[in-house]
């Protein structure tokens, strides 16, 4: 329910505060007081798209203008609120702001004063408001919106039903994914697993085990490209610790005798046997050392030819890393991750057993959508009776209303496709609804569709922009009964030239225009007086003075009554 509505700086209103009541509320005054850009400002408080409206309730050389809106928070709204996170409270208030910079206005929402995006407005704007205006009825000509309807007049069966149908949808379109996948893998299979194994092959020849062996034929290439130079200098190294020459004692000749005097010395002074201790030590790791360096020696005796192989060994993984675009050791990885693919293409997915799965899926999928059909092509003759009973009482005596089934695919909401036909004249057959019908026959058809489904859906206020244009007299009558009894169950707002209908509203208001100063503006007066109520029915019915109050005040005394 909206509690009140808040204008700053909004084209014709200015700045303005209103507050609503609950129940059926009319909003009347002479064409162009600004009753349709009233209905406007609620339209673009809660804007689902971006339109030309945006801009256009700014008043003229504002800085900044806003809309604001106080609700009461039902549950369905409470709900969301907790979804998105929001704080709850009693009321719910929701801001459209404008500013302007740089010579354009900015536009954006607040809920309860935090910013929002468009799409949460949206779906906002499902829960609070539910608008039928002048000339749009589009919804009517779209197939979904029609069974939608028809499912939110099943109440509970039909809600278990759907639920049903949902459920062994999804059930049967995950066995059907995996059948489908593994069908494509079958049929994608041949190719891929030559691939597989050319690759496999191609990278089993090169024999590789260890992730090091480039780094480490790096190195031998290295060692082997100076292999020369390596034995100079080694040979070089055991002459002079080791080889002695008549003039030039080795290193390890220079040891022993330092040995041998520190061993008298120390038997002459026993303080000199650390050092002694010391240098026995050394001299095994010198021994030690000439044995290492002799047995690396060895290693250098190597057939030339060996380089010329290691070479080509290195080129031959330098290639295939930048084949594969892998180094060494992710193509190691490689290798083991393609010999598992291959393997386990010989214990493929059993088709026949998928197949199988799918098809009892499939049954049961099948018997939930014909299940569900049979209740709504029952639910669609009741929603028929009554909505031929409503139309007749609104003005066509003749009217004839089918909902037209055809089966489609399966889908997650079953296999009905709905159409509703209409027809509003003897001797004329029935057609679609949205191509037969005319403006107001089809407005007449969304007031119906509204009585009958407003007891099951409470929770939006209902907005009327000229329902009743093109009816008069009893119909009038009857639409303002609609009206009211729609008021027991919402708030209902409605724009209206009728005196009759204005007068079974529970709450009046009238828009008036004036021109000061050049400026345009439209004044909103609660007509709360009964007198008040009445000039303004009496000025709705024109004629001469006495008679429109008399029949003014004749149209109260029956809302009283």
């Amino acid at each position: 329910m909206l509690n009140s509505l808040r204008f700053q700086n909004i084209a014709l209103f200015g700045n303005l505060e209103i507050d609503f009541d609950k129940g059926f509320t009319v909003f009347t005054g002479q064409t162009g007081s600004g009753k349709s850009i009233f209905i406007d400002t609620l339209n673009v408080l809660l804007a689902n798209k971006k339109t030309s409206l945006d801009n256009r309730l700014v008043a003229k050389g504002s800085a900044f203008s806003s809309i604001e809106g106080v609700f009461s928070v039902l549950q369905n709204t409470k709900d969301w609120l907790i979804n998105q996170e929001f704080d709850v409270d009693d009321e719910l208030i929701v801001t459209r702001e404008w500013r302007l910079k740089e010579n354009k206005y900015k536009s954006r929402f607040r809920i309860n004063g935090v910013l929002v995006n468009r799409d949460q407005i949206s779906e906002l704007r499902s829960l609070l408001f539910d608008f039928t205006l002048q000339g749009d009825t589009s919804n009517l000509n779209n197939s979904e919106y029609q069974l939608g309807l028809l499912d939110s007049l099943g109440l509970k069966k039909i809600h278990q039903s759907i639920s049903k149908v949902k459920q062994d949808w999804k059930i049967w379109n995950d066995s059907n994914l995996r059948l489908e996948h593994a069908r494509e893998k079958i049929s994608n299979s041949k190719k891929e697993f030559e691939e597989m194994q050319y690759i496999y092959e191609d990278l089993d020849k090169l024999k590789l085990e260890d992730p090091n062996e480039q780094t480490k034929l790096e190195i031998d290439q290295n060692r082997l490209s100076n292999l020369l130079r390596l034995k100079e200098g080694v040979k070089s190294l055991l002459t002079r610790l080791n080889e002695s020459l008549d003039e030039y004692p080795s290193i390890l000749d220079h040891t022993n005798f330092c040995i041998n005097e520190l061993k008298i010395l120390s038997q002459m002074d026993s303080s000199l046997e650390p050092i002694f201790d010391n240098l026995y030590r050394i001299t095994n790791d010198l021994h030690d050392l000439i044995y290492q360096i002799n047995d690396y020696e060895k290693t250098l005796d190597i057939d030339p030819s060996f380089l010329n192989d290691l070479q080509v060994r290195l080129s031959l993984l330098k290639s295939h890393q930048k084949k594969y675009h892998r180094n060494l050791a992710d193509l190691i990885s490689y290798k083991n991750e393609i010999l598992t693919y291959l393997s386990s293409q010989d214990s493929a997915s059993d088709i026949n057993q998928l197949s199988s799965l799918e098809s009892k899926k499939r049954i049961i999928r099948d018997k939930s959508n014909k299940n569900l059909s049979i209740l709504r092509k029952t639910i669609a003759l009741q929603l028929e009776n009554k909505l031929i009973t409503i139309l007749k009482k609104l003005g066509i005596p003749n009217v004839r209303f089918k909902i037209i089934f055809e089966e489609c695919d399966p889908t997650i909401n079953g296999i009905d496709k709905v159409n509703f036909m209409f027809s509003a004249n003897p001797g004329l057959p029935l057609a679609p609804l949205a191509e037969t019908a005319s403006g107001g026959e089809k407005s007449r058809v969304l007031l119906a569709i509204k009585a009958i489904f407003s007891s099951f859906d409470q929770s939006n206020l209902l907005i009327f922009d000229e329902i009743d244009s093109g009816v008069s007299g009893s119909v009038s009558s009857y639409v303002a009964k609609v009206l009211s009894d729609l008021s027991k169950h919402r708030q209902v707002f409605c724009v209206t030239h009728q005196p009759l209908i204005a007068a079974f509203a529970d709450n009046h208001f009238s828009l008036k225009k004036s021109v000061v100063a050049d400026n345009t503006k439209s004044v909103v007066i609660n007509l709360k007086e009964i007198a008040d109520r009445q000039r303004e029915l009496a000025l709705l019915a024109g004629g001469e003075i006495v008679e429109a109050n008399a029949y003014a005040a004749s149209l109260l005394e029956h809302k009283a009554a």
